[in-house]
């Protein structure tokens, strides 16, 4: 790059090495936060020592009288691709796309720096590396980086993603990223034609002014490419999302819609029983008919009239309890309740209902097949957090007597049908638009639910 034998001070090659590599890493590491393969002091120290390899590089390239400059250029590339890949997990079509967007970025810094030093100061222009070289460049990047960032890299990654799971729109998101990198990889290939050309004509190629405006022009539109990219690839994965949430919804709805209607008869029903209850005391208080009395303790065994019907404040909660009372009851499952729930609390009724009934469903089903003792321990309290919200915890404990097994998607298999469980995916779309946290666990005879949701 340079024309004229120029006597380089090391901090001016340091200072150009920490500008052509530093911000670009910077960035990276930003728009994938939350996707570090290491923790934020392991990923420092990688950074630090990727910059140090850099720096000596261009010391050896700039002051070895026999050094092979395209093989350091090739060395300095190698490093940061092996860099972006051992440092950040995303899907590997997502990093080769992030690796040829910064490199054709960098590409304009240096066309941009060689621009504005050429205008300023053109007696340096021709002295390579000198420190008005890195200065203007830094300039650059400082008005390139920001605008990149808010256009192709904001939303490159959903930080709510957990890297490790893959649904299924994000399984097709993941396909979609496999040829997206071909965009950039296209003007990368432009842009080493351009670069090719250009260096042919030494270092005033690189300061044209000219030649500063095309590749500029590629780059803008490379940039509003990518961001139509960016928003394309957004747009589909909620739109699938969305398909996907409206499933599970209307599934919900069906359970709540089935659940009210079950509630609705246990209520008529028990209305109905103390009426008929209270008509055959009368009767036999007009004549004694001993045979009313066995019939009253009949209605009153086999409709639980006994049974407890408040178990805490909150009605819907309430609701659903006893009326899993009253099949624990009639499957002689032992029922424990400590439920610390007010009457009005965040979350709202139907969730509530899906949530604990789902969980008090599979519970009771579980316990019908086990052949020793058949338990529930249900325990739920309402709690607010030190920054003044709410949250709402619950722990189920049940019996069971077939063995469950998980699916390849890590969701228990349902005992019922074929494929996975409804009910615990319905439990964790529930968490999850709480943006809680739940866990399904056996252990020797034993089913665990640990559910937390947050106001």
């Amino acid at each position: 790059m340079t024309d004229n034998v120029y006597p380089y001070q090391l901090w001016e090659t340091i200072l150009y090495s920490f500008v052509s590599s530093f911000p670009f890493m910077l960035l990276a590491l930003y728009a994938f936060r939350g996707h570090w393969r290491f923790g934020k002091k392991a990923t420092c120290v990688l950074v630090s020592i990727v910059l140090i390899f850099q720096m000596t590089l261009t010391q050896f390239d700039l002051f070895l009288p026999f050094a092979d400059h395209e093989l350091f250029n090739i060395a300095r590339s190698v490093c940061y691709v092996v860099f972006i890949f051992a440092v950040l997990k995303a899907h590997l079509g997502k990093l080769i796309f992030t690796v040829l967007v910064l490199s054709n970025l960098g590409d304009f810094a240096v066309f941009g720096g060689r621009c504005l030093e050429r205008f300023f100061f053109p007696e340096y222009t021709s002295l390579g590396y000198h420190f008005t070289f890195s200065l203007f460049m830094l300039l650059v990047l400082a008005a390139e980086l920001p605008v990149v960032y808010l256009l192709v890299f904001k939303n490159i990654c959903t930080h709510s993603e957990t890297p490790d799971v893959s649904s299924d729109h994000e399984k097709i998101g993941s396909f979609m990223w496999r040829y997206f990198w071909l965009v950039p990889g296209v003007f990368y290939l432009i842009e080493r034609q351009f670069f090719y050309v250009v260096g042919s004509s030494g270092t005033d190629g690189f300061s044209d002014y000219t030649n500063t405006l095309y590749l500029f022009i590629i780059d803008a539109g490379s940039v509003l490419i990518y961001r139509i990219i960016i928003q394309a690839a957004e747009l589909y994965k909620k739109n699938t999302a969305l398909l996907s949430e409206n499933h599970t919804l209307s599934i919900q709805q069906l359970q709540y819609d089935s659940l009210n209607e079950r509630l609705e008869n246990m209520r008529r029903t028990r209305h109905d029983i103390r009426h008929h209850t209270a008509l055959l005391r009368e009767i036999r208080a007009g004549g004694d008919i001993s045979a009313l009395d066995e019939l009253i303790n009949m209605y009153t065994e086999e409709n639980l009239l006994d049974q407890p019907l408040i178990y805490c404040e909150n009605e819907t909660v309430n609701i659903v309890l006893a009326f899993y009372s009253e099949t624990a009851y009639k499957n002689n499952i032992s029922l424990s309740v400590k439920a610390d729930i007010p009457k009005k609390i965040f979350a709202d009724k139907k969730d509530l209902a899906v949530l604990f009934g789902n969980i008090l469903e599979n519970a009771s089903d579980a316990c019908k097949e086990a052949a020793g003792e058949r338990f529930i321990d249900f325990t739920s309290s309402y709690n607010t957090l030190p920054n003044g919200t709410h949250s709402l915890s619950l722990i189920v404990k049940n019996s069971y007597g077939t063995e469950p097994s998980a699916g390849d998607s890590g969701v228990f298999r349902s005992t019922k049908h074929a494929g996975d469980g409804i009910g615990i995916s319905s439990v964790r779309s529930i968490t999850e638009k709480y943006g809680g946290a739940c866990s399904f666990a056996p252990n020797n005879g034993v089913f665990t639910v640990s559910v937390i949701l947050y106001e």
